[in-house]
């Protein structure tokens, strides 16, 4: 009767460990999710208050709108704002390297991101936008267009700036579902 009881006793014993010892792996890759989540957004909004103050600093912007990200050959922190005469500016601000070389565009001078969605759904129909940001790609500047075509490729499309007229375009053919 004593051995019985000891087998019910190791049966269970064994399914309690395997039971905690599953729930500490699950809590523990909860927590490694959660954390790597929070470094990945961190990493993605760093160095944007510097670039506000460099900005603010060194040019004649007086108000930011929105600051957004282009990574390209070089990466840039894409500012959008305003200067004491209330005239819009694009401002490039690099994000690698002790001298920053500025790039300013006045916006008047360019042809509106609504435009340029216009423009590319006249021309995709089909199409899935994924996103649209100013570039700057061997000193031009340019839109970027972002989407999946209906053949589903994955397309970066570059526009020029001033006149909407194609720069490039990469169409990647996805090999992973």
């Amino acid at each position: 009767m004593k051995n019985k009881r000891n087998a019910v006793f190791l049966g269970r014993s064994w399914l309690f460990w395997s039971l905690l010892i599953l729930i500490l792996l699950s809590v523990s890759c909860l927590l490694y999710a959660i954390f790597l989540y929070h470094d990945v957004m961190e990493s993605k909004t760093a160095g944007v208050e510097e670039t506000k103050e460099q900005i603010l600093q060194a040019t004649s912007i007086t108000k930011i709108d929105r600051i957004e990200q282009f990574n390209g050959a070089d990466s840039y922190h894409v500012v959008f704002g305003q200067n004491e005469d209330n005239e819009e500016k694009i401002i490039f601000y690099p994000l690698e390297g002790n001298e920053k070389t500025l790039t300013t565009i006045d916006k008047s001078e360019v042809i509106t991101e609504e435009s340029i969605k216009t423009q590319w759904m006249n021309e995709c129909n089909d199409c899935d936008l994924l996103n649209i940001v100013p570039a700057l790609i061997d000193d031009t500047p340019l839109w970027e267009i972002i989407y999946n075509d209906n053949s589903n490729r994955y397309i970066l499309d570059y526009l020029s700036i001033y006149d909407g007229s194609r720069y490039e375009q990469y169409r990647l053919i996805r090999m992973f579902q």
